[in-house]
């Protein structure tokens, strides 16, 4: 079993007068989640009543269990329910999920309404005479909220989440999502999303927590936890799904759903670790990815998806398709020379559960005809039904009427507090990447008039981004059209809104768009002739609306027109007047000279339809900014695949580096020890096999401003058999430190986070001895690494 490590504990000791807290992070529980004996996992065996159920079933029902199908097949283009069609496919292809948005011509669902008519499917398939009552399980991806339904609370996606390096917010964002997708009679999300996003060009980046191994693990896990916590008892809980599994994030190309060319190396030591993390935290299903790898459809690999998945990392749970995977591989990745070829390639040689189809019943009629064969084997299929009625016996579907929706759930929806989860998680994910002469925060005294400009300061579908009540996010049609802030149904604070709410008495705030998302003008002149009436300029850009395919772009750089607008603006205004840019982004576009026109730029990222009060009150000082890069900033369009584990020998001229991040407070890193001795005291060892050591630092708030500092901690090897990463993230934690106070922060280190899959290619087996450092800040201590299994 491939083993990925996280860092065993830290320890805060607050030096404040005689306030003493003391925290450790084993087992993730000082993020605010439960220790990992109180949280249900898959288990390594089937119940013996499920596999009895499995000995009865007919082939057919079997087959139907494994069949995955969207929602327009039985409803009408009117949102009615067609029950002809929900019978039909009951009774005659005994199918045994659904998914997809319940909605139809801009019309969203409320929780009662999604209830409704999937109770409605249910009693349907009940009614059917089968040789067992099986309920369908339905699925949505819900990502950041259970967004598909209508009037739930919304939150920041995932890039903002890891941007806050608070586990924490992903748990309790992970929780009400979960909470409210089980209120609209759902059991099943298509979340969190754990890819690495290496190409930056992939417009999958914002679903992801971000391009680091471990701290994409620590999120996932604190999200599954938050998704699924006991969830075979706990029906305000649902069954996760890890995905895409695997190496989805770096298409040769950038292009989404191209070819992956990449070293069985970096599969392992990069791309594995948070789904281990996942299945070690007992995630209950999994998606593969659409993607080939060296030409390899992972939807048809017995590699992947059998000797990895199952037999090298002991996932336990249900694996499903991604949408028409199986079909892919006869019209996409052009491997099987028929559809049915296909279904014997994806179901006979790996481990997958169901196939989400979605559109069609061809799945059903190949897999009749390959067991008929004798091509795939009754023992292979019952394997998957078993996983498959094991999760509906999970999720509750199995107990009398465990398939209706909880109005008490529905009642919860939208609370205050929920909402403060969610602008919290903003708030903590925004991050200063430029602040020139303190620019910002702005006050009273520096500013009475500020103009807000551009496309993005005055709507809620740019902050929220794709997945977002449509699959495209927001927009009056499906493809790039022009957000529609109808569809919030008034639940949301705009970047005007939140800059308003945020404004001192005496500041007058005004907008302008000046210019669109595309960069064309829309009355730039006006915005330059009036800029001689304001103090301070706040320039809101970004990018489009999108999710998957139709977010492919050809250039990283920003639309030219944005940029051209900013310039025009910037030599309107001159030296003397702050010109603050802020970037709705789902991935980090190249800024070209919008950097040198800013005084200060504000990366937001995707916060959320509440995301505009964390805008506002981080521009006037309510909130001092504690995000983190969560990715490397590319400088030129053409570093698409810069990543700060690069290796140590590559080139390297980043924007901004990975964990960048300004404060309105100044944060200084002092004595770094190990067991308590500083590098100048005597040599010391880390030993493969024995206890871990103790690093220990120093952290001051030397400013009168109370803020929060993420402390990171890397290891470096600077010399080994196989060139070495740069730097790697080992250990993280963010912490409150009160102005002119010192915190000091621990963490344990052992041999093992120098561990890597070395020349023999066995996955995470190779530590070489030699010599070896721990980062922390401008902190770093060296040690020597001893491998004494040799």
């Amino acid at each position: 079993m491939i083993s990925i490590r996280q860092s065993v504990y830290l320890v805060l000791l607050f030096s404040l007068g005689s306030c003493t807290a003391l925290a450790t992070n084993t087992e993730y529980h000082t993020y605010g989640t439960l220790s990992n004996e109180e949280y249900d996992r898959p288990g390594v065996t089937i119940d013996g009543d499920i596999m009895a159920m499995v000995g009865q079933m007919s082939v057919e029902e079997k087959i139907g269990q494994m069949t995955q199908i969207n929602q327009d097949l039985v409803l009408g283009k009117d949102g009615v329910l067609n029950r002809t069609a929900v019978e039909y496919y009951a009774k005659n292809y005994y199918v045994g999920s659904y998914l997809n948005q319940l909605a139809v011509d801009g019309k969203n669902y409320d929780a009662a309404d999604y209830a409704e008519i999937i109770e409605e499917m249910q009693e349907i398939t009940l009614g059917v005479n089968s040789t067992f009552k099986i309920p369908i399980i339905y699925g949505l991806d819900h990502i950041h909220g259970a967004h598909y339904v209508a009037n739930t609370t919304i939150f920041p996606h995932g890039i903002n989440l890891a941007a806050s390096f608070n586990p924490k917010l992903a748990y309790e964002s992970a929780s009400i999502t979960a909470r409210d997708t089980r209120a609209a009679g759902v059991q099943w999300t298509f979340a969190p999303v754990l890819d690495i996003p290496v190409n930056k060009q992939w417009p999958r980046v914002f679903e992801n927590f971000g391009e680091d191994p471990h701290l994409s693990s620590v999120m996932g896990v604190a999200s599954i936890r938050g998704y699924q916590g006991k969830y075979k008892t706990d029906r305000t809980k649902v069954a996760a799904c890890m995905k895409h599994f695997i190496a989805y994030g770096a298409p040769y190309s950038g292009q989404d759903r191209d070819s992956t060319v990449v070293s069985e190396r970096t599969i392992y030591d990069y791309f594995v670790p948070g789904f281990q993390a996942a299945i070690d935290a007992g995630v209950a299903t999994a998606m593969e990815s659409y993607i080939d790898i060296n030409g390899e459809p992972v939807v048809s690999s017995k590699k992947y998806l059998r000797e990895l998945l199952r037999d090298q990392m002991k996932f336990d749970g249900m694996l499903v398709t991604d949408w028409q995977e199986i079909e892919n591989l006869h019209i996409k990745h052009m491997v099987a020379a028929s559809h049915k070829e296909a279904v014997r390639m994806a179901i006979a040689d790996t481990s997958i559960d169901m196939s989400m189809v979605p559109q069609d019943v061809i799945f059903f009629d190949s897999m009749m005809a390959l067991i008929k064969e004798g091509a795939v084997s009754m023992e292979r299929v019952d394997e998957s039904v078993a996983r498959l009625l094991q999760l509906k016996k999970d999720v509750g579907l199995l107990e009398p009427n465990g398939w209706k929706a909880d109005s008490k759930l529905q009642a919860m929806i939208q609370s205050e507090q929920d909402i403060d989860v969610a602008i919290n998680a903003a708030r903590e994910s925004m991050t200063l990447l430029k602040n020139t002469n303190a620019t910002l925060p702005l006050t009273k005294e520096k500013v009475k008039r500020v103009l807000v400009v551009g496309p993005t300061g005055d709507n809620l579908g740019h902050l929220a981004g794709g997945w977002t009540i449509q699959w495209q996010g927001a927009t009056e049609d499906a493809w790039h059209g022009a957000v529609s802030d109808e569809q919030f149904y008034g639940n949301g604070i705009s970047i005007l809104e939140g800059i308003q709410n945020s404004a001192p008495e005496g500041v007058e705030i005004e907008y302008m768009q000046g210019f669109t998302i595309d960069g064309k003008d829309d009355d730039m002149k006006s915005v330059l002739e009036m800029a001689k009436d304001f103090d301070a300029f706040l320039v809101c850009i970004g990018e489009h609306v999108y999710s998957e395919l139709p977010g492919n772009i050809h250039d990283m750089t920003l639309p030219q027109g944005q940029i051209d607008h900013v310039d025009r603006l910037s030599s309107a205004i001159g030296n003397d007047k702050p010109l603050i840019t802020v970037l709705l982004e789902g991935r980090p576009r190249v800024l070209d000279s919008i950097v040198e026109n800013s005084d200060a730029i504000l990366q937001a990222y995707l916060p959320g339809p509440w995301g505009g009060q964390a805008i506002g009150e981080v521009i006037f000082g309510l909130t001092n900014p504690s995000g983190k890069l969560p990715y490397t900033y590319p400088k030129y369009a053409g570093d698409t695949t810069l990543n700060y584990w690069r290796p140590a020998n590559d080139l390297w001229d980043p924007l901004y580096e990975f964990g960048h991040g300004l404060s309105y407070s100044t944060f200084r890193y002092s004595n770094i020890t190990v067991d308590g001795l500083y590098n100048t005291d005597e040599t010391q060892y880390l030993f493969t096999g024995e206890m871990e050591k103790e690093v220990s630092v120093n952290i001051t708030n030397t400013s009168p401003v109370d803020g929060k500092e993420t402390v990171m901690m890397f290891v470096q090897q600077p010399f080994r058999v196989v060139t070495p990463p740069k730097k790697l993230l080992k250990g993280f934690y963010k912490i409150d430190v009160p102005a002119n106070s010192t915190v000091n922060v621990r963490f344990a280190v052992d041999a093992d986070l120098f561990r890597y899959t070395g020349i023999d290619g066995i996955p995470q087996d190779t530590i070489d001895n030699g010599a070896v450092k721990i980062l922390i800040g401008d902190q770093e201590f060296d040690l020597q690494v001893v491998n004494n299994d040799k």
